[in-house]
C-alpha cells in the first residue's frame, strides 16, 4: 500500500471550490463550521496528492473514474491522504498499459473518507527506468 503526502482542508478551500464551481445546494451555503467539502471537490484533492506523490509520473492519462463511494463528511480541519493500491492491468495494442487503481482517502486518523475505483494509461515502463 502507498501513501500520498497530507493536506490540510481549510475553509478557505471549501470556500473556494464552493463558489468557483457554482455550487447551490443549502449545505454548501452554511457557514459555520460544519460547511462540507463538496465531493467533487475532495476527487480534486485526491487527484492532486496522487499526483504530488510520485506514484504515477509515468501516467499519460485517467481515462475513467468507475466507482466512487464517500463514507464522511469533509469539514474545515481534516487533513486528507490517499492511500493507493495497484490493481489488474493490461497492456494495449499500442504498449501502453492500461492500470487499475484504488485510491482511498483517509482522514488523520485513518478514517475513510471516499474511495475510488479509477483506470489509468500509463507508459509501461516508467520514464525514469526507460532506456
Amino acid at each position: 500500500m502507498i501513501a500520498t503526502p497530507a493536506v490540510e482542508v481549510t475553509a478557505e478551500t471549501i470556500e473556494t471550490l464552493v463558489s468557483t464551481g457554482g455550487y447551490t445546494h443549502p449545505l454548501f451555503q452554511r457557514t459555520d463550521a460544519g460547511r462540507p467539502l463538496p465531493g467533487q471537490g475532495l476527487l480534486l484533492l485526491m487527484g492532486g496528492l496522487v499526483e504530488q506523490s510520485g506514484v504515477l509520473d509515468h501516467a499519460i492519462a485517467m481515462v475513467e473514474i468507475r466507482r466512487v463511494s464517500f463514507a464522511a463528511m469533509v469539514v474545515a480541519g481534516t487533513t486528507v491522504r490517499v492511500r493507493l493500491a495497484p490493481g489488474a492491468s493490461r497492456t494495449t495494442s499500442s504498449g501502453k498499459t492500461l492500470q487499475e487503481w484504488t485510491w482511498t482517502a483517509i482522514d488523520g486518523a485513518d478514517g475513510v473518507l471516499a474511495t475510488a475505483e479509477v483506470l489509468m494509461l500509463v507508459n509501461s515502463v516508467p520514464h525514469e527506468e526507460a532506456p
